[in-house]
């Protein structure tokens, strides 16, 4: 019973609490995944969030905040890394020469 209860509050999450909503950030600085107050009001409607224990709420709340921002930190990074990848491999992996340095081979 428990294992459902925690594992339906992480659905709720990651339903509510998404990427676009977290996008929205007051004139305090508050969003939805740096205030719980930000964010309870968003959960509170669901039934879902009245079955989960309310000492337990806040702390998964927290945990899958904190993955949702380490997630967001972590993809302009691997995007600016696959771009600078793909541009290196264009002429070397696909078996061309670099520009400039074509092989012209002459006919005898």
């Amino acid at each position: 019973m428990r294992r459902r209860c925690i594992q339906e509050f992480k659905t709720l999450l990651a339903e509510v609490l998404t990427a676009e909503a977290a996008g929205e950030v007051s004139e305090d600085g508050k969003s939805i995944l740096n205030s719980w107050s930000t964010a309870k009001p968003l959960l509170k409607p669901d039934p879902r969030y009245n079955k989960m224990p309310r000492k337990e709420r806040e702390v998964l709340w927290r945990r899958y905040a904190d993955e949702m921002l380490r997630r967001q930190k972590l993809a302009p990074d691997q995007r600016e890394e696959r771009h600078i990848e793909s541009k290196n491999r264009g002429s070397v992996d696909s078996g061309r020469f670099p520009a400039g340095s074509r092989r012209i081979h002459e006919r005898r």
